[in-house]
Formats: C-alpha cells, structure tokens, sequence
C-alpha cells in the first residue's frame, strides 16, 4: 500500500497505534484501494451485445401491455409476473456513467417485489427483499437493474427536511446512479466490492445527480453513523463492516464521517463543479479511504 507511513500515522492519532496492531492492519488491509485507476481509458463506451436486444423489447411496449412484453421477452421463472400497477412500471436504456445499460422503473413497491422475484430469482427465494430498493442482474450474456421509488436507505423524507415525493423522486435518482458507479467500477478498474470507499462513490454520485451537490448527512444518515457515537440501530454500516471486528468498525465510523465530510468540502469547489460525472468518480476511486480522511 503506498503511503504506508502516513496511513499509520493517521490510525496513530486515533489511537490506533503498536499497542493495537492487529486492529491497526485490519484497518490498513480493508481501506486499501483496489481501484486500478491506471487501467482506465476515457472515451465512447461501445454498446454491450445485450442492449440491441433491450432496444426491441422496449419498441414492443405500447400503452399498458409492458406486464404482457416482460413475460413473454423477459426469463421469469415458470409463473408470470403479475403487475399490480403496470402503467408505473417502465423501462429505459439509460446513458450511464458506464454506457448504455437496461433500467426498470416500478414505482409501486409490490411491482418492484415482484418483478425481482421473478427476473432476478425465478421464484425461488428471495432474503430480505423488503428490505431491497434496488436490484442489479449482473450476468455474462444480459444485464439489466431494476429500481423502486422507496425512500433511500430507508431514511424518512421528514429527516432530511424533505417532502415525501421529493426525497421518492431523489431517491429513485440515487439508486440508479449508484449501481451504474459499481457497474463502472467493475467494468471499467477492475473492482467493486462491499466496502465503504465503494458505497461513499456511489453514494456521491448518486445524491450530486439527484440534488446537484453532495450531501455527506444524506450518505451518513443511510450509513446509520450520521449520529455517532449516539448509538444507531439502522443504517448499512455493518454490511459492509462485517468481516471487521468491533473495535476495527467502530474506528472505521470516525473514518468514514470525516472522509464523507471532507469528500462534501471537496465538491463545493468551482473546478470539481466543472469536471465530468467520469472525472469525480476517477478522483474520488484515485484516493484510499485515509486519502479522503486526510484531504482537509
């Protein structure tokens, strides 16, 4: 890892020192950057094969027959997808930070349950579906994502001093943009995992494409961490924490906050406001989680 010595420095003033070092190399190994920055090469993202075939599924669709087309164009198991509310479900190919990708809206909440029990799980058992709001199919042959309108994170609109078809309409934005950044990553550096640098991408750039700024309350609210060291019971930090032992975690949560605080300081500046979606996401995936920590 470059700049070894400055990271441990840095863990040093939190107090995470030699007296600790197993906790010290925890937190080392996990905010490594896996980001092979160096790879990628900007310029026109040729369609990927499966497009063409999203393109005539979509021509296909005419007033309310899309519940018809997604059955008989779409795999979804031995049973039909029965839509509750088809004329709020619809699909697009969206020009995304990674190309041209195929996204189903469903803007009713048992049509979203549905369709991705259907098309991602083919009926069989799907875990903590409720607590889903957005699902990427991420095959060798076909790729789709498809996204609700819930609340993001499950965070109230009253929260965030929002109006509940406000913060739906953000939040439906959000989502999209973040499983576009992960499929950018993936694509495109070589990696996308469960890991708070991933998620605070993400996040940026789903909530500046949503709001036209980054809000670091919004992402560490959904993290559950925005009240820290309050303790919270929701919130996504301990997925992506999971494989963290306690005290490695909750050194990580003063990490993260001071990161995404100075990742919002960063984005206020007039030259970050003129570069590309393309040119945030390449600086923010430059820099290692203790870069961003350190960046103010």
């Amino acid at each position: 890892m470059e700049n070894i010595d400055k990271y441990k420095k840095i863990l040093t003033a939190l107090g995470i020192d030699e007296s600790v070092r197993e906790v010290r190399d925890e937190i080392l190994d996990y905010c490594e950057n896996r980001f092979n920055v160096g790879q990628y090469k900007p310029g026109p993202i040729e369609d990927e094969p499966f497009v063409d075939t999203w393109r005539s599924i979509i021509n296909d669709i005419h007033g309310s027959n899309i519940n018809e087309v997604m059955n008989s164009r779409l795999p979804h198991g031995d049973k039909d997808i029965k839509l509750k509310s088809p004329e709020k479900v619809s699909i697009e190919i969206y020009n995304s930070i990674a190309g041209n990708i195929p996204v189903i809206y469903a803007k009713d909440e048992e049509d979203f349950y549905e369709i991705v029990k259907k098309l991602i799980y083919k009926d069989r058992p799907a875990p903590n579906l409720e607590k889903t709001g957005a699902s990427f199919a991420y095959g060798r042959t076909n790729r789709f994502i498809i996204l609700s309108n819930k609340p993001y994170s499950n965070i109230p609109a009253s929260k965030l001093g929002l109006e509940d078809e406000q913060w739906r309409n953000y939040s439906i934005i959000i989502r999209r943009e973040h499983e576009c950044t992960h499929y950018f990553t993936k694509r495109f550096l070589g990696s996308s995992q469960n890991n708070l640098h991933d998620e605070l991408i993400a996040d940026f750039t789903g909530i500046m494409c949503a709001a036209g700024e980054f809000k670091a309350k919004w992402f560490l609210s959904g993290m559950g961490v925005d009240m820290y060291p309050e303790k919270q019971e929701v919130g996504r930090f301990p997925v992506y924490t999971s494989k963290l032992s306690e005290q490695a975690a909750d050194f990580m949560k003063k990490i993260i906050i001071k990161a995404a605080n100075n990742v919002e300081e960063w984005s206020k500046q007039e030259s970050v406001k003129q570069m590309s979606r393309n040119e945030r996401v390449i600086f923010l995936c430059s820099k290692s989680i203790l870069d961003l920590y350190m960046l103010y």
